[in-house]
């Protein structure tokens, strides 16, 4: 048996050996089958390693991985179709439902990747309105801070004026301490008593509003500082505001921009209707082939061993009824 018919074996999940003994007309279903598998293979392994690529960021060996589960899921999908034994209405309108979804998501990332550009852009122009948007905000934000920082620069100001005009009028403050000693003194009737005595003395000190004023200029360096900042943030809010909303572009901020594209251009519509029908096409070729063209003995096969093995169960049942 040939690689090809094997792969089609693996893929479809037919038996080969019961396929051994049928005719060219299952072999000519099975390659049908195959080729309608491989090119959902390549265009699921296309989308999900785009798809993996653009948006997940994964590295090559993990859109390898998320190509390979993209391959995996279509093939179970189709084998519901191609292993269904006779004709399953309800499958069919399952699989249809299945591929308008399928369409819609392929179509979707297929035309987000061939629409990069157009995207980008878009994007541009979104982020300009989001800036025009969200720029107000940030700056009421920055102002009211730069405000506050105002108020308490003004107001440490005016206490250190105050301080140092009373430090210009009065430099220095004198400390009085006092100490107590205790003198013998002779009494007329030969004893002697102890007199305390009292001293006082006064030194000259630095005034400690000094300090205070020290410690308020460091605060007020430290206020200045941040004023500084936020005045730069003022300056620079625009500009950090726009990298920050280009910074990450996410699928579905690409998809709001791909449906914007789409309501704006026609061209751009009737070419997304292409793209919709064509995967849409492809996504119901085994449905179609399945249910659209005559069985082959291989289907004739399987529906004949399901019957004798019923018939045969059935016969089983009788005899065991009779017999109980």
């Amino acid at each position: 048996m040939k690689w090809w018919i094997k792969l089609g074996c693996f893929l479809t999940g037919w038996n080969s050996k019961i396929l051994s003994c049928c005719s060219e007309a299952s072999y000519k279903h099975l390659k049908k089958y195959t080729s309608a598998l491989l090119i959902l293979i390549i265009l699921w392994a296309f989308t999900g390693f785009c798809f993996a690529d653009r948006y997940i960021k994964l590295p090559w060996w993990g859109c390898i991985i998320t190509a390979l589960i993209f391959i995996l899921i279509v093939i179970q999908i189709e084998r519901q179709i191609i292993l269904t034994v006779g004709r399953n209405w309800f499958s069919v309108i399952f699989r249809v439902s299945i591929a308008f979804i399928m369409a819609v998501l392929g179509s979707s990332i297929i035309d987000q990747i061939i629409f990069g550009d157009d995207i980008d852009k878009k994007m541009i122009e979104i982020t300009d309105r989001q800036v025009e948007e969200l720029l107000p905000r940030r700056l009421t934000v920055i102002d009211a801070k730069l405000f506050s920082l105002q108020h308490e620069i003004d107001s440490l100001d005016k206490v250190n004026i105050a301080l140092k005009e009373e430090i210009a009028k009065k430099p220095t403050i004198t400390t009085v301490s006092s100490s107590t000693t205790y003198i013998r003194e002779l009494q007329p009737d030969s004893t002697y008593k102890s007199i305390p005595q009292r001293t006082v003395s006064t030194s000259p000190i630095a005034n400690p509003r000094i300090r205070q004023v020290e410690t308020n200029e460091k605060n007020l360096e430290w206020l200045r500082g941040q004023q500084e900042d936020f005045t730069l943030k003022k300056m620079d809010a625009e500009k950090d505001l726009r990298v920050e909303l280009s910074a990450k572009n996410g699928f579905l901020e690409e998809l709001d921009a791909m449906i914007e594209i789409l309501k704006e251009s026609r061209t751009a519509s009737i070419f997304y209707g292409f793209v919709f029908a064509f995967l849409m096409s492809l996504e119901l070729f085994v449905v179609t082939s399945k249910f659209g063209d005559k069985k082959c003995d291989y289907d004739l096969v399987i529906e004949y061993q399901l019957n004798v093995k019923g018939a045969a169960l059935e016969e089983l049942v009788k005899k065991l009824k009779v017999e109980s």
